[in-house]
C-alpha cells in the first residue's frame, strides 16, 4: 500500500518539475499577474468619449442567459419571480497579453472585482437579489482581452396579467436589461439565451405554471430631445400557461355538485318554503363564499374571469330556481281556477303541465341548463390543453436526461 502511495508521489513530482502547458494555465507566475494589471483601473471601463470626431470602435457586450427557472406566480401583485444565470462577455483590451511571451497562457481565471465589470441592469424587476457571494465569483480573461462572467440572480419582475380566462389563461412577461448609465453609441448590446432553454421548457416552470415559450431581442427607444441619446435595451420574453387541472377538480366539479343537489332540492314537492329558504339560502352563501376566495387570489381588474362568471350562472340560476318553486303553488292554483272550465285541447294539456310534471320539468330544466355550463368549461378545458400542448420531446428528455458539465445540456438549475 505504501508503495503504492510512494508512486503516485513520484510521477506528480515529475509532472510538476515538466512544467507542462496545463499547469502553467492554471497557475500563473506572480510577475505575470503583476505586470498584467499594473496600471489597470478597475473602476474606470475600457473606453471614453471624446469631441474630436473621431469615430471609435464600438464596446461590445454580449448578454446571454443561459439558466432559467420559475419560482412564483403572485397574481394580486402581478408579479413573477425567477431566478436566471446572465452570462456576461465583454471585451477589455487594458488587459490583454501575448500567450508566446507568457509562457503559452491563453486564459486567466480571477476574482469579478479584480476587473471592470458592465453595470448590468433589469429594469422591469422590481427586486433583484444576486444568488452568489461577493467572494464567490469569478470572471475568466482570454490573452486577446474577452472577459467572462456569470452572474445568477434571482428577480421579480413586474407582468400585466389578463384574467378574462382564467384558469385557462397564459400570461407574457419580460425582462428587460440595458445599460443605461453608457451612451448607446458607444456599446453594441447583444441579448440571446442558451438553445436549451427552449428545448428543455417541461423543466423551466412549477407546479402551477409551465413556460411555453421563451425568445430574446433587442429595442432602441428614441428619446423626443435630439441632444439626448437613445435607449438600447434587451428582452427576454417569456410566455407562461396555467396549469388549470387543480381548478377543474377542485373548484369547477364540486360547484357543479352543489348545484346539481340545489336544483333538485328546490323542486321537491314534500319540502316546505322553509325548506327551500334554507337550500337556496346556502347555495347562496357557498357561491359567494367561493367568488371571495377567487377574488382575494386574482388582481383587480375591469374584467370578469371564466370561473367567476360560471359562479355567477350558478348564482343567478339558483335564485331563480328559488322564486319560481316559492311561488309555484300559486301559479299552479291560479292557472287552474282559470283553465278549469275550458273545453279546448290547449287548455287540457296546460291543466295537466300545471300538476306533479312541472316540478320535474323544471328539476330537468335547470340540471340541463348546469350540465350545459360545465360541458362549456370543459371544451375550453380540452381546447386550451390542446392549443398550448408542450412538446412530447420534452417530457421524454426529462426521464432520460443526464447531468454533466456542459452549459448547453440543460436550461433548469
Amino acid at each position: 500500500m505504501w508503495l503504492l502511495v510512494l508512486f503516485f508521489l513520484k510521477v506528480s513530482c515529475q509532472l510538476n518539475s515538466n512544467g507542462t502547458e496545463s499547469e502553467s494555465y492554471l497557475t500563473p507566475s506572480e510577475d505575470f499577474t503583476k505586470k498584467l494589471f499594473e496600471n489597470y483601473d478597475n473602476e474606470v471601463a475600457p473606453f471614453c468619449n471624446d469631441k474630436s470626431g473621431i469615430e471609435r470602435q464600438a464596446w461590445i457586450l454580449i448578454l446571454k442567459f443561459i439558466r432559467f427557472k420559475l419560482i412564483d406566480v403572485d397574481e394580486p401583485k402581478e408579479q413573477v419571480t425567477t431566478v436566471v444565470e446572465v452570462k456576461q462577455n465583454w471585451f477589455d483590451q487594458r488587459i490583454s497579453w501575448d500567450p508566446e511571451e507568457n509562457d503559452n497562457i491563453t486564459q486567466l481565471f480571477i476574482r469579478l472585482d479584480k476587473v471592470w465589470s458592465p453595470p448590468f441592469t433589469a429594469f422591469s424587476a422590481s427586486e433583484v437579489v444576486e444568488q452568489r457571494d461577493q467572494d464567490y465569483r469569478m470572471a475568466s480573461i482570454h490573452s486577446y482581452g474577452s472577459v467572462t462572467a456569470h452572474i445568477p440572480v434571482k428577480l421579480t419582475i413586474n407582468c400585466k396579467f389578463n384574467m378574462s380566462n382564467y384558469p385557462f389563461d397564459t400570461q407574457i412577461c419580460e425582462i428587460i436589461t440595458g445599460i443605461p448609465s453608457i451612451p448607446t453609441h458607444l456599446h453594441k448590446l447583444s441579448v440571446d439565451f442558451s438553445p436549451a432553454l427552449s428545448d428543455n421548457l417541461c423543466n423551466l416552470g412549477n407546479s402551477a405554471w409551465d413556460v411555453i415559450d421563451i425568445r430574446s431581442g433587442l429595442v432602441n427607444i428614441k428619446n423626443s430631445y435630439e441632444f439626448v441619446d437613445s435607449t438600447r435595451i434587451g428582452i427576454l420574453k417569456f410566455q407562461l400557461k396555467r396549469n388549470p387541472t387543480f381548478y377543474m377538480y377542485m373548484i369547477v366539479l364540486p360547484i357543479f355538485i352543489i348545484n346539481a343537489l340545489s336544483f333538485s332540492g328546490v323542486f321537491l314537492k314534500n319540502t316546505t318554503k322553509v325548506d327551500r329558504l334554507t337550500i337556496g339560502l346556502t347555495h347562496i352563501m357557498t357561491m359567494t363564499f367561493i367568488l371571495g376566495i377567487i377574488a382575494d387570489k386574482l388582481p383587480k381588474t375591469n374584467s370578469v374571469p371564466l370561473l367567476g362568471k360560471y359562479i355567477i350562472f350558478g348564482l343567478c340560476t339558483m335564485i331563480i330556481a328559488m322564486l319560481i318553486s316559492t311561488y309555484l303553488k300559486k301559479i299552479t292554483e291560479y292557472l287552474a281556477g282559470k283553465l278549469g272550465n275550458t273545453q279546448n285541447s290547449i287548455g287540457k294539456h296546460i291543466r295537466r303541465f300545471i300538476g306533479r310534471p312541472s316540478r320535474i320539468i323544471f328539476i330537468f330544466a335547470f340540471q340541463i341548463a348546469n350540465i350545459a355550463s360545465i360541458i362549456y368549461l370543459l371544451y375550453r378545458y380540452y381546447d386550451f390543453e390542446t392549443r398550448f400542448k408542450l412538446p412530447e420531446s420534452c417530457q421524454v428528455r426529462s426521464k432520460t436526461m443526464e447531468f454533466t458539465h456542459d452549459e448547453e445540456d440543460c436550461g433548469c438549475f
